[in-house]
């Protein structure tokens, strides 16, 4: 499509040009033929740059910057942390208050939209490229390693456009505690265009089951690459990997409802990759990819670092950034209060009900809001209780790592799908090995199927919080947006005014639109295509 081959294709330059170059060739300077005898022999000379170019959109791309609120995907990650029931904002501030009263999607002139469609197909340019570019019948286990990166690349991108650009696959599940008692089936429905490195030119808007299959043939084919090549792990969590892969594998197939093959690819992940089990590491800051619990993070450094436009500006109340200066994240009061008094991870959230005293946790100042998180801290927390008394901003905020993918998620996830199929001993067992560290003799209680995906849910929205789960949980599970008085009561509902709406998933409100000039510049979609994509029931209770 247009958008794709031709805008996209001068952002992919201009991310190549501004990237960690090492003696790259490039598609200007030589034919296909030359290019694939010189990967046969140096594969790094073609790739490397490239490769460097995914990971660097994945921490800082920006199409059109507003107000610092778009810095690749942990913006996507606190954005939609915004668009649930568990984070709250104090105040009207423009940077993120319309994510937060999901006021986003009723044109496709937003930037919004634009900037998170450009994002993803942005990756898909990259990975086009790199897919055109080695054969698929290679021996060569560095080529093998480039095209599984790539391939990730891509299925991770439309994992991201599934989400935002339709409803999910299914939205609702059985037996569960949520919703109208329903499963909505939106497989059929139209989404985005598929462009790979075969399928060029202007493309219709396919539909979220073709998008599905091309997602996970994509990562089903890169996971299969990592395995054969042994690459299911690597020493550096700042590469694409086999438990990268299986990541988005269990993801998306938790919203197909293939809770076998989800159950399947989350045990590679827990077989891999430790979780936290120390009060020290869970309290760090979230901030070091040196955690043994990270599966995908990113080096934050002097030279990497974007400052205001970050996501610990965006979330560290000790920094000189956005949260500590104004723009505070708070937890919702009734989610906080539910967290057991033995939970280490209540010690994320300081000045609520249950806390000891007023102030920000390891310093003698003030809070600044009630229930006010702290789970986020740029430069860590020894730096934190290293200042002297008065002080609330800790030097070196703005170089905290970015943790994209988290090895929990796979346990939370394998506890969930073994509750769907009727294993709920399993489901128990699984969910109370990884909350040991976190709830000394953690029980659950739970009896009943709905009973204990219900508590699944609440203990992964705990630990998750912030992270952008809670948005993608809600989107499959068919869980309301509700911040409503009337549910909660006045008085225990700390939601910002405006801010207390009821929207269903099947609202058109939760749906972003295609951009504008994406219609306008392929001609195999129209504004027609626009309304059936978008569709739904209007929200109630607003």
């Amino acid at each position: 499509m247009k958008t794709t081959k031709i805008i996209l294709a001068a952002l992919l330059s201009s991310a190549v040009a501004t990237s960690c170059i090492k003696e790259a060739y490039h598609d200007s300077y030589l034919g296909a033929d030359r290019k694939n005898e010189i990967a046969e022999a140096d594969p790094d000379k073609v790739f490397a740059s490239q490769e460097q170019s995914i990971y660097t959109y994945l921490y800082s791309y920006v199409y059109q910057n507003v107000n610092h609120n778009y810095f690749g995907q942990k913006s996507f990650d606190y954005l939609t942390s915004l668009m649930g029931n568990d984070m709250v904002l104090t105040g009207r501030f423009a940077m993120s208050y319309y994510h937060y009263l999901l006021d986003y999607g009723t044109s496709g002139n937003y930037a919004t939209t634009g900037n998170r469609y450009n994002e993803y197909y942005a990756h898909i340019a990259i990975a086009n490229e790199f897919l055109a570019s080695i054969d698929k019948d290679t021996e060569n286990a560095d080529l093998l390693r480039y095209r599984a990166v790539a391939l990730t690349a891509r299925g991770y991108a439309y994992w991201q456009l599934t989400n935002l650009y339709q409803r999910a696959y299914y939205v609702g599940a059985d037996d569960t505690v949520w919703g109208k008692g329903n499963i909505y089936d939106w497989s059929q429905y139209s989404c985005v265009p598929i462009v790979t490195e075969e399928l060029t030119g202007n493309q219709p808007l396919s539909t979220v089951e073709q998008v599905y299959e091309q997602m996970l043939g994509d990562l089903e084919e890169a996971y299969a690459i990592f395995e054969r090549i042994g690459k299911i792990h690597t020493p550096s969590p700042a590469d694409f990997d086999g438990c990268v892969a299986a990541t988005y594998l269990y993801r998306a197939y938790m919203v197909k409802h293939d809770w076998a093959n989800a159950a399947k690819y989350a045990q590679v992940v827990m077989d891999n990759i430790p979780i936290l089990t120390t009060e020290s590491d869970l309290t760090q800051g979230f901030s070091l990819i040196t955690l043994p619990d990270v599966v995908m993070g990113f080096d934050i450094t002097v030279d990497t670092s974007t400052v205001y436009m970050s996501f610990f500006s965006q979330m560290d109340a000790y920094g000189d950034g956005y949260a500590g200066i104004g723009v505070f994240r708070v937890g919702f009061k009734p989610f906080v209060d539910r967290i057991a008094d033995n939970d280490v991870r209540l010690q994320w959230f300081c000045n609520h009900a249950r806390s000891t005293d007023r102030f920000l946790r390891d310093t003698d100042v003030p809070a600044d809001e009630p229930y006010q998180s702290v789970k986020f801290i740029g430069a860590g927390r020894d730096a934190v209780k290293a200042l002297p008394s008065g002080s609330r901003s800790a030097a070196g905020w703005e170089l905290g790592d970015y943790i994209y993918l988290r090895s929990e998620e796979a346990w939370f996830t394998k506890a969930e799908a073994l509750a769907h199929q009727g294993d709920l001993t399993g489901a128990r067992n699984t969910l109370a090995q990884v909350l040991a560290s976190r709830i000394p003799g953690y029980v659950c209680l739970a009896n009943t199927k709905a009973d204990v995906i219900e508590e699944i849910n609440f203990q992964k929205r705990v630990e998750f919080w912030g992270e952008g789960i809670e948005y993608i949980d809600n989107r499959r599970l068919n869980i309301p947006v509700d911040r409503l008085d009337a549910t909660w009561g006045a008085a225990n509902n700390n939601h910002y005014e405006d801010g207390k709406i009821r929207v269903e998933q099947e609202a058109s409100k939760m749906v972003y639109y295609i951009p504008t000039r994406e219609i306008e510049a392929n001609l195999e979609i129209n504004f027609g295509d626009q309304q059936v994509n978008v569709g739904g029931e209007e929200n109630s209770g607003e």
